[in-house]
């Protein structure tokens, strides 16, 4: 889990994957309001790059919407871990490919009104096969697919991942040629 941002505040939910704590905030005339807060661990997604300029996209089975989702590969940076070792990590076992490069994107807060996560965005490439390690509750399939398709994806509404559309699209307004 990620540091404790807000020590002072009430408990209500320790999870194994987030905290839900209540706090109080004031408003800019001084008036408090209840808040709730989701404390969640930092994680990372990860722009997998074929040589041939393909994407390796996933379609990643989400519980919590209940739907299998068009996306990048992902996951939680675990206590003491890098977040370029994890991204190395979490490709390879969610796609079955073994970066020879880690390039840093961006980083950026995907719901910050409420959740404490900070997403850390790479760029792999050199990719060589190997196989794919998925936990038991995972359900992901690897496709490559060109970066044009991905883009055409994301017009048409078929990859509605937030972190997945913010890591294509930051790539491909200010890395790609």
């Amino acid at each position: 889990m990620a540091q404790d941002l807000h020590p002072d505040a009430e408990t209500l939910i320790q999870g194994v994957r987030l905290t839900v704590k209540r706090t109080t905030v004031l408003d800019p005339a001084g008036q408090p309001h209840t808040r709730e807060i989701a404390e969640v661990a930092d994680a990372v997604v990860i722009l997998p790059l074929l040589d041939n300029g393909d994407v390796v996209l996933i379609q990643n089975r989400r519980f919590a919407v209940n739907q299998t989702l068009w996306e990048l590969p992902a996951g939680t940076i675990e206590a003491g871990e890098v977040p370029a070792d994890c991204a190395g990590r979490e490709l390879e076992e969610e796609t079955g490919y073994k970066p020879a490069t880690i390039t840093p994107l961006t980083s950026f807060f995907p719901t910050p009104g409420f959740c404490t996560e900070k997403l850390h965005a790479f760029l792999a490439t050199g990719l060589t096969p190997t196989q794919q390690s998925l936990d038991p509750t995972e359900a992901i399939t690897p496709h490559p697919t060109p970066l044009e398709q991905t883009m055409n994806m994301i017009r048409n509404g078929e990859i509605e991942d937030a972190k997945s559309i913010a890591a294509i699209l930051f790539y491909t307004s200010f890395y790609s040629t």
